[in-house]
């Protein structure tokens, strides 16, 4: 059995955010910051807010998109306002109008009003997005500014908290398989819809099939079976955090079939990538999954050497009750 543990470990290198791009983002979130921080204390004369990353980056799991733009979310917390009762606190198109002042002029782009965050893009192909949040001091829970909704419920830190826990309990390869998933999801996508990050993060984290520590290859393909199997089932998938919203009740019948024929179809060409004898050729079905991102295999002088020799992984590559799910 071709075992390509290997190039997928060679492959999560090229898709993961590099250090110098997180460098820069940083930089430009910093800045941002600043201003934001700036027109609280010097314009509104009220307490600073202050910010706490959420999502992909700060799960390190985001990935370089093949096209389009690496995004930022940075909550902002209003901390003027913590003190008061709901009843009190402005409207969410106020607060909304608040950020759009503080960050308006930073980029030759205007910043995006949009329902969840404003947005402020930059052409070197990344963006940022504010989230505006209010956590009351005896609320156990942040409230999050929707344009249109007003202030609802969400709690990005208890996501991410969540998820950190879990790959300190299973380990770091939960990160790589979500950046595997996001990889298939940006070489597959296309006009058709696909989950979120966030969801793929959840789906992977809930079907994680311990017992492949060594094969990420192996791990990739039991996950997603575990993941294809249960969605098949029910389409349904609950924010494993407050506030246990139903993540996939605005899919259509026919976006369920679809995603879930792409999801069939990796499963079952994953396999056969598992079952193939030469590295070559299975290397060569993984590109067709992934994209010529994916590394070619090439043969090394220590593969020559041990030719006629039968590869093995360290656990069973063909899928059936072999690994548990977690």
């Amino acid at each position: 059995m071709a075992q390509c543990n290997d190039l997928f470990i060679e492959f999560d290198g090229k898709i993961k955010l590099k250090s110098e791009k997180k460098e820069t983002l940083r930089t430009s979130r910093n800045a941002l910051r600043k201003k934001i921080q700036n027109y609280f204390e010097n314009t509104l004369k009220v307490t600073k807010p202050n910010f706490w990353g959420q999502g992909s980056y700060m799960m390190n799991t985001t990935i370089e998109p093949i096209e389009g733009e690496y995004d930022i979310d940075d909550g902002v917390y209003l901390k003027h306002l913590a003190s008061k009762k709901e009843e009190e606190w402005p409207v969410a198109s106020t607060v909304h109008n608040w950020i759009l002042k503080a960050v308006d002029g930073h980029t030759s782009t205007p910043p995006v009003n949009k329902n969840t965050c404003v947005r402020v893009i930059y052409k070197d192909d990344y963006h940022i997005d504010f989230p505006i949040y209010i956590k009351g001091d005896n609320a156990e829970h942040p409230k999050l500014a929707h344009k249109t909704k007003g202030w609802i419920d969400s709690d990005p830190k208890a996501l991410t908290n969540w998820f950190n826990s879990e790959v300190t309990s299973k380990g770091e390869q939960l990160k790589r398989i979500v950046r595997y998933f996001k990889a298939w999801k940006d070489n597959k996508k296309g006009d058709d819809k696909f989950p979120s990050g966030m969801v793929f993060t959840i789906l992977a984290t809930n079907h994680f099939v311990e017992g492949y520590e060594e094969d990420d290859d192996s791990a990739f393909i039991a996950i997603a079976k575990e993941i294809y199997d249960n969605l098949n089932d029910s389409f349904s998938l609950t924010r494993p955090v407050f506030p246990d919203e139903e993540l996939l009740d605005d899919w259509s019948e026919t976006a369920k079939t679809n995603f879930l024929s792409k999801l069939s179809t990796l499963v079952t060409n994953g396999q056969k990538a598992l079952e193939k004898d030469k590295l070559s050729d299975a290397a060569d079905i993984w590109i067709k999954i992934f994209g010529d991102r994916f590394p070619a295999y090439t043969e090394t002088e220590e593969d020559r050497m041990n030719k006629g020799y039968a590869l093995q992984t360290s656990t069973p590559a063909i899928l059936g009750n072999h690994g548990r799910s977690s």
